[in-house]
Parts: C-alpha cells; sequence; structure tokens
C-alpha cells in the first residue's frame, strides 16, 4: 500500500470512526438530553441533570448549591427570555472511574442575542449514572 493510499485510509478511518466514539460516550448522551430539556424550559428536568449537592457556579454570581437552587436559576432564566441552547462537547477527560471532566461550548439565544459562551463541568458518577457535581460557564460575547 503507497504512502498516500494508507494517509487516505487513515484520514477516512479517523473521520467515520472518530464521531461514533464520541457519541457512545455517556457524558455527550446526558449532555443531549440536558439540551433539549434546556429547550423545552425545563427547569425540574434539568435540575435532575445535577447531583443532589451539585453546584452551578454562574459568570458574576453566587454559587447555587442543591437541585432546587439549580431549578430556581433556568425557571427565572426562562422567564427573562432565554431559550434555544446549542451545545458542543469539546473535551472529555476521565480522571477516574467515577470523575470526569467536560469542555463545552454554547451558544444561547436570549430575546433577539446570541450568547455564545464555554462551559466546563465537573460529572460525577453516582450508582452507575453520570451527574453534574460542578458547572461553572463563562460568557465570551454578545451579538445580535
Amino acid at each position: 500500500m503507497s504512502i498516500i493510499r494508507f494517509c487516505l485510509f487513515i484520514l477516512i478511518a479517523v473521520t467515520v470512526c472518530g464521531p461514533a466514539q464520541s457519541q457512545d460516550n455517556p457524558i455527550v448522551t446526558r449532555m443531549a438530553a440536558f439540551t433539549e430539556a434546556y429547550n423545552a424550559k425545563d427547569a425540574e428536568v434539568i435540575s435532575g441533570f445535577y447531583a443532589e449537592k451539585g453546584a452551578l457556579l454562574p459568570p458574576q454570581g453566587k454559587a447555587l448549591i442543591g437541585r432546587p437552587a439549580i431549578a430556581a436559576h433556568y425557571a427565572n432564566a426562562f422567564a427573562n427570555g432565554v431559550a434555544g441552547l446549542k451545545y458542543r462537547v469539546i473535551e472529555i477527560d476521565q480522571t477516574s472511574e467515577d470523575t470526569a471532566i467536560e469542555i463545552g461550548e454554547t451558544l444561547v439565544a436570549f430575546n433577539t442575542q446570541t450568547i455564545t459562551g464555554r462551559s466546563m463541568h465537573i460529572w460525577k458518577k453516582v450508582n452507575g449514572e453520570w451527574f453534574l457535581h460542578r458547572d461553572m460557564y463563562h460568557v465570551l460575547a454578545m451579538s445580535k
């Protein structure tokens, strides 16, 4: 096999196999379901993605600990015009059997604007299911 054919084979294999592997990751699956709940504006379902004592760390705000505080945060955001989340997982680093760090990018509709952001999530596995333990996000830009 020539070097050109070999490189073409590797390029095709990475292109075809790479996304399938990431889609099989349970954290990618959880974030897809999170996005669906967000787009349905269901603050209670969203809070269920967080560990019982999970923390949401919004920019320039106090830490919100626990599902009730997190649900209230999302309900307030939806009532004020936040909607339409698009989420892309950039990287997942599973640091142990029950802990992973995930970095992602967001686009969120806010009234007539779009908010571009980035997040870092620490995930904990509890009884075989992944939950957001810590959720920190950063607003990068707002545009029309």
